[in-house]
């Protein structure tokens, strides 16, 4: 009887014992931050995608005047023109709106403000403010306000030449924070450099796109051209290390180091606007005025100030919780993966019996082929987490001297 009740007890223990396991704490940890760090990265190429068509709805705002009517034909024309040309000024408000923003944030959250401050006054002249400012102003002119030249290269090299922004992240990370190899083990910068190029690549070819690049601005060729495009791929990568740097090594308060940054910013942005209007490039007088008469075209600006806050913000989270390398890595690579996502989400609500392999097998395979990228993303991020970290906390004078060298 003792042996019957005894099994009897065991079975009921063994009926009431989940068929899942629990998972340990430190696989629910992981499981959240990669979560977490999901989220950010969807939230950062969603907010990216809404800034360039924003932007270029801006741009393309159409005027209509002089409507004449051909009363043989019915045929009606007009002169079309569009009003909002000023893309310096764009910048320019911009970075004030981001300024007062981030600076009300800080007045609201911050416990120590006076603390805060004197942190930031006793390096605000150092190379460190500087790199800091010149990076955000150029980075944010050239690629939101897009002033692009028109020009056609072939995938390979527009996919090779967008990754490059991962191992200079990789470089300015060694140079200015003083990590050895940026930090991350050579293999790891070399696996994502390539996992962002077979990502890039195979955007392009599904896209079947041909890499023309567009914009408003000023049509350049030759070395310009060279120089421009080299800028607009290393700048972002830079103002990425620039704010960790003076996040964590100069130990700012981060909602401060945007304010400041988006200040410093403004401050710049004056006299380049004085001399593009006595130049003859941009007439800003003129650029304020539409702007103000036009309902439309103030809304628009106002909201792209709003996607700015908000792209400002996921990027110092990415930062925050990863670092510089791996938030200029995962955005850069994973943009081309919300894009392929966001097409087909699109293609399958507009026709749910859509199959993309039947009806379009050649996306399809570059698809498959960028899954293959994805995994070797994986790959790397498991190489680094394993590698030993090698991130020295330099000093004030160290860390002036090195932004000083870069």
């Amino acid at each position: 009887m003792q042996g019957q009740k005894f099994s009897k007890s065991g079975a009921d223990a063994g009926e009431r014992q989940p068929l899942i396991q629990s998972m340990s704490h430190t696989s629910m940890g992981s499981a959240c931050f990669l979560a977490v760090i999901g989220a950010f990265v969807c939230a950062w190429c969603l907010l990216d995608s809404w800034q360039h068509s924003m932007s270029a709805d801006l741009f393309s705002v159409s005027k209509i005047s002089n409507p004449q009517i051909n009363m043989a034909t019915g045929e009606i024309t007009a002169d079309v023109s569009h009003p909002f040309k000023y893309p310096l000024t764009l910048a320019f408000f911009q970075f004030l709106f981001m300024a007062v923003v981030f600076l009300a944030i800080w007045g609201a959250v911050s416990r120590d403000k006076g603390a805060d401050i004197t942190g930031v006054r006793q390096n605000l002249f150092s190379a460190q403010w500087a790199g800091l400012a010149t990076t955000h102003i150029f980075s944010t002119f050239w690629l939101q306000s897009l002033i692009m030249p028109m020009q056609m290269m072939s995938p390979a090299v527009f996919a090779a030449s967008r990754a490059l922004q991962i191992p200079a992240a990789a470089g300015f990370r060694s140079n200015i924070i003083g990590a050895r190899f940026g930090g991350h083990p050579l293999s790891t910068t070399g696996m994502m450099f390539g996992a962002g190029m077979l990502l890039i690549y195979s955007q392009a070819m599904i896209s079947e796109c041909l890499c023309i690049w567009s914009g408003h601005g000023v049509e350049l060729a030759g070395v310009a051209l060279v120089i421009i495009y080299f800028l607009v791929l290393i700048l972002p990568a830079a103002n990425a290390v620039c704010m960790e740097s003076v996040m964590r090594n100069l130990e700012t308060n981060p909602v401060l180091m945007l304010a400041m940054m988006n200040i410093l910013a403004c401050l710049c942005c004056i006299p380049m606007l004085g001399l593009a209007h006595l130049a003859g490039w941009e007439d800003v007088q003129m650029a304020f005025a539409v702007t103000l008469a036009n309902p439309g075209l103030y809304m628009l600006v106002l909201w792209l100030g709003v996607q700015m806050v908000l792209f400002s913000a996921v990027t110092l989270g990415l930062i925050a919780m990863t670092d510089s390398f791996w938030a200029v890595a995962l955005t850069m690579s994973f943009k081309a993966v919300f894009w392929w996502c966001s097409n087909l989400l699109h293609m399958h609500m507009s026709c749910p019996l859509t199959n993309v392999s039947v009806q379009n097998p050649h996306a399809s395979l570059w698809a498959f082929i960028m899954l293959f990228g994805c995994v070797l993303a994986g790959v790397a991020a498991k190489i680094d987490a394993s590698a030993p970290k090698e991130l020295p906390k330099l000093s004030r004078s160290d860390i002036k001297a090195r932004a000083e060298k870069v």
